[in-house]
C-alpha cells in the first residue's frame, strides 16, 4: 500500500523548525496543531542522527507528538527510512493519519509504503480456488464470504485490515492467504499482479516504508540465511515502541515446532494435491497417520498443565516421559514416511521438493529441540490459545542484536515512552547489547550511541496522583486479595467507577472480580468475557465502568477524558523467575558477574509499570488517580526506582487523601 503526497511550491529549503517550529508550516496548515518545544527538540536530534549516521535512543513522553518528530527528519534526509512499530495498530495509525496529514502540507511530492507479513495479503489463486468450491474452517465463516467477495473485487491493496468487519479470529484466512513456505513465487501465474509482489515493488521506491517488529526481524533473518530480503534495501531504521525489541527478536532468531506448524504443513500438502487434482490413497494415508501422531505428540505433553511456559527437560521426564518418548519416535516416524511418500510426485506437483524440505526441517527441528544441547539457548514449551509450542530461544539477544544489527552500520533510532528506569537508559542498552551487562562481560563492545530523555508534556503535579498504601499486606501475604478487594471497592466509590484495574496475573483478577462483580454498583467488565475491541467499547461508552484485565490492558490501550480516571495496579509486575527464559536471562547475568534482581527484574517490571501508568494520562484535559497497590514501593529499598521511574506527579500512602484530592478537583458530592 502506498501514498502520494500533494504538491506544495515552495523555493525556501524546509527545515525541521519550519515545519514544525511555532508558526511554521503544520502551524498554519492545521487548526488545532499545538507547537511542542519536545518534539521539535526530538526531531532536531533524529535529523542530527540521520545525517551523521549515529545511532539515537530518545524517550518521548505521551503527548510528546513523536511521529511526526521522526517523520519530518526521516523526508528532509533524502534516505530511505524504514519506521518499524511494535503493533499492526500503530502501524495503520501511521500510514493512514500521520502520514496523509503530514503530506497534505509537505512541500513536494513523496511515496510512503505500508508493508506486512504475506499472511496479512489475500492470494489471488487461493480466492479463485474458494470460488471455484468454497470451504470454511468454521460454518459462521461463510456469513463473511459475501463481504470478502465484494471487498476483493475493488480493493488496490490485498490487505486483510481494509475488509469490512472481518474478526481478528476469522479462521479462513489461512486458506485465503499463502505463506512463504507454500507461495509458488515467479512460477504462479498471478505473481506480478499478486497484493504482496505490488507491495514490495512500491516499498523499492518510496522514501518511506512502515512496517512492525514482527516484519523487521523476520526480514533480518532471512537477509542472514541468505535469502532474498522482504524489506528492499534501506539507509535507515527508526523503531518505534521500541521497548518491545528484544522480546520479538527472540522468536526470529530461535527454533519452534508446533501442532499448528505440523497442521500447517498437512495442510498445505491436501492443498497442492486438490490444486493439481490427484487422489493418492498412499499418502491420504500418511498424512492421516501424522496427523493422528502428531495430535498425541503433543496432547501428551500438555496433558495435565495449564497456560504458561514450562522447561522441556522437566517435561520431558515428568509422569508421562515413557509415554511421551514412546509417542515422539512414532511421530518422528510418520514424518521419516511421509517424506519418502512425497518423494513418489515430483513430477506431477510442482511444490514437491519445497514440501520435502519442510517435512525434513519439522523432522530435525523436532530432535534438536527434544536434544536441547546448544547453550546459547533455552529450551521451553509453552502452552496458549490450543496451541502447543516447543521452542529454542537464544538467551542472550545483546550479542545477536551486535553482529546481525548493528554490524550493518545502518543509523538506528530507538524510541518509546518507555525506555527508562530510574533515569538511565542503562537497562535497555544492556538489554539490546549496546553495552556490557558488567565489568566481566567481555564479549559486548559498548556502542557509540547519544541518548536523550525529553521532558513531560503533560503536568502530571497537577493532573494526577499516586497512591500506595503502605499498610496493606505484602502481595505473597494469604491476606493480599482481601485487602485489593477492599481498597478497590473504596476506590471506585470515590471516582463513581470510571476505572480500570489491572492485575498482574490472571488468578488474582478472578479472585477480585468474583468477590467485588455483585458489590459494585456500577457496569463491571472483564477481560476474556468479550473481545478486547468490544470490551473498550463498552468501558467508553458506560463512563462509570469498571474493567478488569490483566497484561494485554497494561498498554496500547486509549481511553482520553473522563471515561477513564482511576487506574488501579494491583502489585508490581515482576517477571515470573519461573519462567524458562527469565530464568536463563538472570542465570547468565549473574554468571557475568551481573545482579539479577537489581539490573534484570527491577529495571524491567519498572518499564512494565510505567506502561500501565501511562494509560490514565493521555491528553492535557485527563486527570485521575494511579493506585499501585504494592506496599513493598515504601517498606524495600527498590522502591524509590520505581518511583522515579514514573512521571513526576504527587504520591500519597493513605486513602483518605485520595478522597481528600479527588473533592478538591471535583468537588463533594451531596450524599459524602
Amino acid at each position: 500500500m502506498s501514498a502520494k503526497a500533494k504538491t506544495k511550491k515552495n523555493t525556501t529549503k524546509p527545515t525541521v523548525k519550519s515545519i514544525l517550529g511555532e508558526g511554521g508550516v503544520l502551524a498554519k496548515a492545521l487548526d488545532r496543531y499545538e507547537h511542542r518545544e519536545p518534539q521539535l527538540e526530538m526531531a532536531t536530534a533524529v535529523s542530527e542522527a540521520l545525517a551523521d549516521e549515529k545511532p539515537l535512543i530518545i524517550e518521548a513522553a505521551t503527548g510528546t507528538g513523536k511521529t511526526l518528530a521522526y517523520l519530518v527528519p526521516a523526508l528532509l534526509s533524502g534516505k530511505r527510512v524504514v519506521v518499524s512499530t511494535g503493533t499492526k495498530a500503530l502501524q495503520e495509525q501511521l500510514f493512514h493519519k500521520d502520514i496523509p496529514l503530514l503530506g497534505s502540507c509537505w512541500h513536494k511530492p513523496f511515496n510512503a509504503v505500508l508493508l506486512k507479513g504475506r499472511r496479512n495479503y489475500i492470494c489471488k489463486m487461493r480466492v479463485q480456488e474458494m470460488m471455484l468450491n468454497p470451504r470454511f474452517r468454521a460454518a459462521s465463516d461463510a456469513h463473511q464470504w459475501g463481504v470478502i467477495r465484494e471487498w476483493y473485487a475493488k480493493t488496490e491493496t490485498g490487505d486483510r485490515a481494509d475488509v469490512p468487519g472481518l474478526p481478528d479470529d476469522y479462521a479462513t484466512w489461512a486458506d485465503l492467504s499463502v505463506g512463504s513456505e507454500a507461495c509458488k513465487g515467479a512460477k504462479c501465474k498471478y505473481y506480478e499482479s499478486c497484493f504482496v509482489t505490488q507491495a514490495r515493488k512500491q516499498a523499492a521506491e518510496a522514501e518511506i516504508i512502515v512496517v512492525n517488529h514482527h516484519l523487521f526481524f523476520a526480514d533480518l533473518a532471512l537477509r542472514q540465511q541468505g535469502y532474498a530480503e522482504v524489506i528492499p534495501d534501506y539507509d535507515a531504521v527508526i523503531f518505534d515502541e521500541a521497548h518491545h525489541l528484544e522480546e520479538i527478536a527472540s522468536n526470529y532468531f530461535g527454533t519452534q515446532v508446533s501442532n499448528w506448524r505440523v497442521n500447517e504443513l498437512i495442510q498445505d500438502i491436501k492443498h497442492a494435491l486438490s490444486e493439481e487434482d490427484i487422489s493418492d490413497d498412499d499418502l491420504e494415508a500418511r498424512l492421516k497417520t501424522l496427523n493422528q501422531r502428531g495430535t498425541s505428540f503433543f496432547t501428551l505433553l500438555a496433558f495435565g498443565l495449564y497456560e504458561g511456559r514450562y522447561p522441556i527437560g522437566e517435561v520431558l521426564s515428568g509422569p508421562q516421559a515413557s509415554r511421551i518418548d514412546d509417542s515422539r519416535g512414532q511421530f518422528a516416524v510418520a514424518l521419516t514416511e511421509l517424506e519418502r511418500e512425497l518423494k513418489r510426485f515430483a513430477t506431477k506437483i510442482e511444490m514437491t521438493e519445497r514440501l520435502v524440505e519442510r517435512t525434513s526441517q519439522l523432522k530435525f527441528d523436532l530432535d534438536e529441540l527434544i536434544e536441547a544441547s546448544d547453550e546459547r539457548y533455552t529450551y521451553f514449551m509453552e502452552v496458549r490459545d490450543r496451541g502447543v509450542f516447543l521452542n529454542a530461544a537464544p538467551i542472550d539477544l545483546g550479542e545477536l542484536f551486535q553482529t546481525k544489527l548493528y554490524a550493518e552500520e545502518k543509523t538506528l533510532v530507538f524510541t518509546s515512552a518507555t525506555l527508562s528506569t530510574g533515569g538511565t537508559f542503562a537497562y535497555f542498552k544492556r538489554r539490546m547489547g549496546m553495552v556490557p551487562v558488567s565489568k566481566n562481560d567481555e564479549k559486548t563492545k559498548a556502542l557509540d550511541v547519544r541518548e536523550i530523555k525529553l521532558d513531560a508534556i503533560f503536568d502530571y503535579e497537577n493532573q494526577c496522583l499516586v497512591y500506595v498504601p503502605n499498610r496493606l499486606p505484602a502481595p505473597n501475604s494469604p491476606k493480599f486479595v482481601d485487602g485489593v478487594v477492599q481498597i478497590v471497592e473504596y476506590l471506585v466509590g470515590i471516582t463513581q467507577g470510571r476505572a480500570f484495574v489491572l492485575f498482574t496475573s490472571w488468578a488474582n483478577m478472578r479472585a477480585v472480580h468474583e468477590e467485588l462483580a455483585e458489590r459494585l454498583d456500577f457496569t463491571v467488565l472483564k477481560q476474556g468475557d468479550m473481545p478486547k475491541r468490544e470490551l473498550i467499547a463498552a468501558f467508553k461508552k458506560d463512563k462509570n465502568s469498571v474493567l478488569f484485565a490483566t497484561s494485554s490492558f497494561w498498554e496500547g490501550v486509549d481511553v482520553e477524558g473522563d471515561a477513564l480516571q482511576l487506574v488501579i495496579i494491583d502489585k508490581l509486575p515482576f517477571a515470573s523467575p519461573s519462567d524458562p527464559l527469565v530464568r536463563a536471562r538472570m542465570d547468565l547475568l549473574e554468571a557475568r558477574g551481573g545482579n539479577s534482581f537489581f539490573d534484570y527484574s527491577v529495571p524491567g517490571a519498572a518499564l512494565m509499570l510505567k506502561q500501565g501508568f501511562g494509560r490514565l494520562i493521555r491528553s492535557q484535559n485527563d486527570t485521575g488517580v494511579v493506585a499501585i497497590l504494592d506496599s513493598r514501593i515504601a517498606t524495600k529499598r527498590y522502591g524509590d526506582h520505581f518511583l522515579d521511574s514514573l512521571p513526576p506527579a504527587p504520591v500519597v500512602w493513605r486513602a483518605p487523601a485520595v478522597k481528600q484530592w479527588w473533592y478538591d478537583k471535583f468537588g463533594k458530592p451531596d450524599d459524602a
